[in-house]
């Protein structure tokens, strides 16, 4: 006779909807890092006509080669609480906050963003009250 799967490994929904959330979140940024890296003249061009910076002179690939890495590490660890391994939100925690503190190191002060902060805050604090859930 076939047991029911034990409930102890049901992904509750608010820890399906953030890695969902989270995967697309990481899967876009690590292709976006990865061309703008790639064809870093034209992100250049896109980044002065579309920001308020007049200059790309701070930046260079491995500014975005960095944040490519960071967009792999989130994603892996988003896909380590997706499968409910505790080891992914550690992962995801460091490449969120090495996200936070690469621009901030690296152009200055004025390169940090209130609304990266607060999503960053919002999706930890997600991930943290499913930790039980996870193993």
């Amino acid at each position: 006779m076939n047991q029911p799967e034990s409930t102890n490994n049901i992904r509750p929904e608010l820890l399906t909807a953030l890695c969902l959330l989270s995967l697309a979140g990481s899967g876009i940024g690590f292709i976006t890092y990865f061309l703008a890296a790639l064809f870093f003249e034209k992100a250049s061009a896109l980044i002065i006509k579309y920001s308020s910076s007049h200059t790309t002179e701070a930046i260079s690939p491995l500014y975005f080669v960095l944040f490519m890495v960071f967009s792999a590490v989130s994603l892996a660890g988003v896909i380590r609480m997706w499968k409910l391994h505790r080891d992914g939100f550690f992962f995801y925690t460091l490449a969120q906050l090495g996200m936070m503190i690469l621009p901030v190191y690296w152009l200055g002060w004025n390169s940090f963003t209130v609304p990266g902060a607060v999503f960053t805050v919002v999706f930890v604090t997600g991930y943290s009250m499913n930790w039980g859930k996870m193993r």
